[in-house]
Protein backbone atom coordinates (compact mmCIF):
# COMPACT_ATOMS: atom_id res chain seq x y z
CA UNK A 1 0.00 0.00 0.00
CA UNK A 2 2.89 2.37 0.65
CA UNK A 3 4.55 1.14 -2.41
CA UNK A 4 0.89 2.40 -4.22
CA UNK A 5 0.74 5.72 -2.58
CA UNK A 6 4.58 6.32 -4.05
CA UNK A 7 3.73 5.25 -7.60
CA UNK A 8 0.85 7.54 -7.23
CA UNK A 9 3.25 10.37 -5.87
CA UNK A 10 5.69 9.97 -8.49
CA UNK A 11 2.67 10.22 -11.41
CA UNK A 12 1.41 13.28 -10.07
CA UNK A 13 5.07 14.54 -9.63
CA UNK A 14 5.33 13.58 -13.22
CA UNK A 15 2.15 15.18 -14.55
CA UNK A 16 2.59 18.23 -12.59
CA UNK A 17 6.55 18.49 -14.61
CA UNK A 18 4.48 17.94 -17.56
CA UNK A 19 2.33 20.53 -17.28
CA UNK A 20 5.11 23.34 -16.04
CA UNK A 21 6.63 22.84 -19.39
CA UNK A 22 3.38 23.00 -21.29
CA UNK A 23 2.93 26.23 -19.32
CA UNK A 24 6.49 27.96 -19.51
CA UNK A 25 6.41 26.65 -23.41
CA UNK A 26 3.29 29.61 -23.89
CA UNK A 27 4.51 31.60 -21.69
CA UNK A 28 7.63 32.19 -24.12
CA UNK A 29 5.45 31.51 -27.11
CA UNK A 30 3.73 34.67 -25.71
CA UNK A 31 6.75 36.91 -24.72
CA UNK A 32 8.36 36.01 -28.21
CA UNK A 33 5.28 37.87 -29.82
CA UNK A 34 5.54 40.56 -27.30
CA UNK A 35 9.10 41.36 -28.27
CA UNK A 36 8.37 40.90 -32.16
CA UNK A 37 5.78 43.79 -31.50
CA UNK A 38 7.65 45.74 -29.28
CA UNK A 39 10.78 45.97 -31.72
CA UNK A 40 8.65 46.65 -35.01
CA UNK A 41 6.98 49.50 -33.11
CA UNK A 42 10.47 50.41 -32.12
CA UNK A 43 11.32 50.42 -35.85
CA UNK A 44 8.34 52.35 -37.07
CA UNK A 45 8.91 54.74 -34.47
CA UNK A 46 12.46 55.40 -35.93
CA UNK A 47 11.22 55.35 -39.45
CA UNK A 48 8.40 58.07 -38.60
CA UNK A 49 11.27 60.01 -36.78
CA UNK A 50 13.86 60.08 -39.75
CA UNK A 51 11.06 61.17 -41.96
CA UNK A 52 9.28 63.69 -39.61
CA UNK A 53 12.20 66.14 -40.74
CA UNK A 54 10.73 66.51 -44.04
CA UNK A 55 7.57 66.80 -43.67
CA UNK A 56 7.70 68.75 -40.25
CA UNK A 57 10.36 71.37 -41.76
CA UNK A 58 10.27 72.85 -45.47
CA UNK A 59 13.74 74.27 -44.95
CA UNK A 60 14.56 70.46 -44.51
CA UNK A 61 12.70 69.33 -47.38
CA UNK A 62 14.25 71.66 -49.64
CA UNK A 63 17.83 70.78 -48.61
CA UNK A 64 17.05 67.25 -48.83
CA UNK A 65 15.39 67.61 -52.38
CA UNK A 66 18.51 69.38 -53.39
CA UNK A 67 21.48 67.22 -51.77
CA UNK A 68 19.65 64.44 -53.54
CA UNK A 69 19.67 65.53 -56.83
CA UNK A 70 22.63 67.47 -56.54
CA UNK A 71 24.88 66.50 -53.96
CA UNK A 72 28.24 68.47 -55.40
CA UNK A 73 25.98 71.63 -55.12
CA UNK A 74 26.63 71.52 -51.06
CA UNK A 75 28.38 73.58 -48.57
CA UNK A 76 30.18 72.53 -46.52
CA UNK A 77 27.94 72.92 -43.64
CA UNK A 78 24.97 71.23 -46.24
CA UNK A 79 27.21 68.15 -46.17
CA UNK A 80 27.91 67.82 -42.54
CA UNK A 81 24.13 68.14 -42.18
CA UNK A 82 24.04 65.80 -44.83
CA UNK A 83 26.58 63.34 -43.67
CA UNK A 84 24.47 63.36 -39.91
CA UNK A 85 21.18 62.53 -41.82
CA UNK A 86 22.04 59.64 -43.77
CA UNK A 87 24.48 57.77 -40.97
CA UNK A 88 20.92 58.04 -39.25
CA UNK A 89 19.21 56.79 -42.16
CA UNK A 90 21.55 54.31 -43.37
CA UNK A 91 21.72 53.04 -39.78
CA UNK A 92 17.97 52.56 -39.82
CA UNK A 93 18.34 50.27 -42.62
CA UNK A 94 21.02 48.62 -41.45
CA UNK A 95 18.73 47.71 -38.24
CA UNK A 96 15.81 46.64 -40.19
CA UNK A 97 18.01 44.42 -42.27
CA UNK A 98 19.16 42.74 -39.38
CA UNK A 99 15.88 42.41 -37.65
CA UNK A 100 14.62 40.21 -40.81
CA UNK A 101 17.78 38.37 -40.35
CA UNK A 102 17.35 37.49 -37.18
CA UNK A 103 13.79 37.37 -37.00
CA UNK A 104 12.25 40.33 -35.62
CA UNK A 105 11.18 41.81 -38.62
CA UNK A 106 8.35 40.16 -40.78
CA UNK A 107 9.71 39.18 -44.37
CA UNK A 108 6.98 41.51 -45.35
CA UNK A 109 7.45 44.27 -44.01
CA UNK A 110 11.35 44.33 -44.77
CA UNK A 111 9.68 43.67 -48.48
CA UNK A 112 7.63 47.21 -47.85
CA UNK A 113 10.97 48.74 -46.21
CA UNK A 114 13.84 46.88 -49.22
CA UNK A 115 11.59 48.74 -51.82
CA UNK A 116 11.58 51.75 -50.02
CA UNK A 117 15.68 51.54 -50.10
CA UNK A 118 15.40 51.10 -53.70
CA UNK A 119 13.30 54.17 -54.41
CA UNK A 120 15.92 55.97 -52.61
CA UNK A 121 18.56 54.76 -54.32
CA UNK A 122 16.89 55.85 -57.64
CA UNK A 123 17.98 59.66 -56.61
CA UNK A 124 21.44 60.17 -57.52
CA UNK A 125 22.39 61.60 -54.21
CA UNK A 126 21.66 58.17 -51.87
CA UNK A 127 23.88 55.50 -54.03
CA UNK A 128 26.54 58.37 -54.01
CA UNK A 129 26.75 59.03 -50.41
CA UNK A 130 26.63 55.43 -49.71
CA UNK A 131 29.52 54.21 -51.85
CA UNK A 132 31.46 57.46 -50.73
CA UNK A 133 30.83 55.92 -46.83
CA UNK A 134 30.14 52.21 -47.28
CA UNK A 135 33.08 51.04 -44.81
CA UNK A 136 31.50 52.39 -41.91
CA UNK A 137 29.07 50.50 -42.51
CA UNK A 138 28.18 46.44 -42.36
CA UNK A 139 29.29 44.19 -45.20
CA UNK A 140 25.55 42.34 -45.59
CA UNK A 141 23.84 46.18 -45.88
CA UNK A 142 26.63 46.62 -48.42
CA UNK A 143 25.79 43.61 -50.09
CA UNK A 144 22.21 44.63 -50.15
CA UNK A 145 22.76 48.33 -51.21
CA UNK A 146 24.72 46.13 -54.45
CA UNK A 147 21.47 44.20 -55.07
CA UNK A 148 19.37 46.85 -55.15
CA UNK A 149 21.12 49.01 -57.01
CA UNK A 150 21.79 46.24 -60.22
CA UNK A 151 18.08 45.11 -60.05
CA UNK A 152 17.40 49.17 -60.46
CA UNK A 153 20.21 48.96 -63.45
CA UNK A 154 17.97 45.83 -64.51
CA UNK A 155 14.87 47.49 -64.87
CA UNK A 156 16.33 50.94 -66.58
CA UNK A 157 17.60 48.49 -69.15
CA UNK A 158 14.36 46.91 -69.53
CA UNK A 159 12.82 49.78 -69.86
CA UNK A 160 15.27 51.21 -72.27
CA UNK A 161 14.68 48.32 -74.26
CA UNK A 162 11.19 48.16 -73.87
CA UNK A 163 10.92 51.79 -75.35
CA UNK A 164 13.07 50.99 -78.20
CA UNK A 165 10.64 48.08 -79.35
CA UNK A 166 7.62 50.30 -79.28
CA UNK A 167 9.14 52.87 -81.20
CA UNK A 168 10.23 50.72 -83.76
CA UNK A 169 6.56 49.52 -83.67
CA UNK A 170 4.96 52.63 -84.04
CA UNK A 171 7.28 53.85 -86.68
CA UNK A 172 6.08 51.09 -88.65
Amino acid sequence: MLQDLGNIGEFVGALGVVVSLVYLARQMIQNTVSVRAASFNAMVQNSIRLLEHAFRDPEFAAFLAKAEADPASLSEAERVRLDSYMTAVWRHFGNLQYANRVGTLDGQMWDAYRADLKEHLRKPGWPEWFQANRRVFSETLGKQVDLALQEIAEESSRDRSGQGERRSDSEE
